[in-house]
């Protein structure tokens, strides 16, 4: 297993707009590295965002604009995104943006994923992005951000026909911010909120390492896409649906990215 620390392959994604003139943090996004290809996974909710403005990532050259071949899953007009269960986007990137990316990142290599078949099989796992709260703006105008990580049992097959969803397309883990705890001490723990970790990484731990802290363990499966803090459920996709959505851009050369 390569020895690559997941949290080097997550990246900040910010949305510059014109009216209102802001530039903000809206989520987070997977660096990763598939059949020798460069990619970004995220939320199409995420990229939806584009519709106002631009998307930026931090780059050797500052905050750019993302350069690659985008593509998404549509929806029927009369469908919001916010009924949208798969909820999943990727950026086939050109591969000299991908190497300005490596100034301050590294793509997850395909080895550290793990294409389940069903979250059924999986135990505990760790949503991790950049919350919008641990977002800071320096007095010269610089933004900053902060990685931070949710760990839960993922939750079993009730819940899944209960939010009509797919344990073979979907992953729901059961965490509650009033009931964190820090896992050295076992006292509650104030978490960050959870807006901003969409786009960001799902990871599975191995079975009998649920507890451990070695990051170098746990594999993607999946990309998070929304959180239902009453009931207090992560939810997100497997790396299925991304995979079979490379498939089909492949057969459209990515829009002769290179």
């Amino acid at each position: 297993m390569q020895n690559v620390d997941p949290y080097d392959a997550l990246i900040p994604v910010f949305l510059e707009t014109e009216v209102p003139r802001r530039l903000q943090q809206v989520g987070t996004a997977v660096f990763v590295e598939y059949q020798g290809e460069p990619f970004l996974y995220t939320a199409a909710h995420v990229t939806d965002g584009l519709a106002h403005g631009e998307l930026l990532i931090p780059t050797s050259k500052g905050l750019s604009i993302i350069d690659g071949y985008l593509a998404y899953i549509s929806l029927p007009s009369e469908i919001p995104r916010s009924g949208d269960v798969i909820d999943i986007a990727y950026y086939r990137l050109s591969s000299v943006f991908a190497t300005e990316l490596c100034n301050h990142f590294q793509p997850l290599p395909h080895s550290r994923c793990d294409l389940v078949t069903t979250a059924e099989d999986l135990t505990v796992c760790s949503a991790a992005g950049y919350p919008t709260s641990k977002g800071k703006k320096g007095g010269d105008g610089s933004l900053s951000s902060e990685i931070f990580s949710f760990r839960g049992v993922v939750a079993g097959e009730g819940i899944y026909s209960g939010l009509s969803l797919s344990p073979e397309q979907n992953i729901v883990i059961h965490f509650s911010k009033k009931r964190a705890v820090d896992r050295q001490s076992g006292k509650l723990y104030p978490t960050p909120g959870l807006k901003g970790i969409s786009g960001g990484g799902i990871f599975a731990w191995p079975k009998g390492e649920e507890l451990s802290e070695d990051w170098s363990l746990p594999k993607l499966v999946g990309v998070v896409h929304s959180f239902k803090e009453r009931e207090g459920l992560i939810i997100g996709t497997t790396l299925l649906p991304l995979i079979a959505a490379i498939q089909v851009g492949r057969m459209k050369e990515f829009g002769g990215i290179r």
